[in-house]
């Protein structure tokens, strides 16, 4: 499925799995969590919002999203449901230290380390290869397991998140420039 577009791809979720799904993750009854239908594509509506399994069971993400993960998604004009799960591990790596050390991340300095790109109907971040220096880790994984992230599918209520940016045209250009970094930034 690497390069298959959303309108093609069909949830293989059961039941029994959303039900456990809501239950491990705590997804509120208000988010009305739902199994799309048989023929259903994992496209989003201005009622619903696909949510991919995989960026909670393998990426850390919860919602409602952090602050600093809102902001960097209104920054790029992306929505999260576009986020390819090792998008979002980036971002919760990038994250989880900035809060150890620092207290809080920014988006520029994200912006020193990554830049958004297209990868078909989703987005990622990749490695800025003109960033001023190395990551705050060494190791990040290269491919998501499992493969079939792009099938484990449900919808979730879009009124219940109004703060998420519209979705993005993924044939779209992005502006990607590096950022001036506050003083703090840079010692940061």
């Amino acid at each position: 499925m690497s390069r298959t577009g959303r309108s093609m791809i069909r949830s293989v979720l059961t039941a029994k799995d959303l039900e456990s799904f809501v239950e491990t993750y705590k997804i509120s009854d208000r988010f009305s969590p739902t199994l799309p239908g048989p023929n259903e594509p994992a496209e989003c509506t201005p009622d619903r919002i696909v949510l991919y399994t995989l960026a909670f069971s393998s990426c850390g993400v919860r919602y409602p999203l952090s602050p600093f993960k809102m902001a960097l998604l209104r920054h790029f004009g992306v929505h999260f449901s576009q986020l390819h799960p090792l998008g979002f591990m980036r971002v919760v790596h990038f994250e989880l230290p900035c809060v150890v050390v620092s207290g809080e991340p920014s988006v520029p300095l994200f912006c020193m380390f990554y830049k958004l790109i297209s990868d078909g109907d989703w987005f990622t971040f990749a490695k800025r290869k003109d960033s001023v220096s190395k990551p705050f880790y060494t190791f990040m994984p290269t491919s998501t397991y499992p493969k079939e992230w792009k099938s484990r599918f449900i919808f979730v209520s879009a009124a219940r998140i109004p703060e998420s940016p519209p979705l993005r045209d993924a044939k779209a250009a992005i502006e990607d420039n590096v950022p001036i970094l506050s003083a703090d930034e840079i010692v940061q």
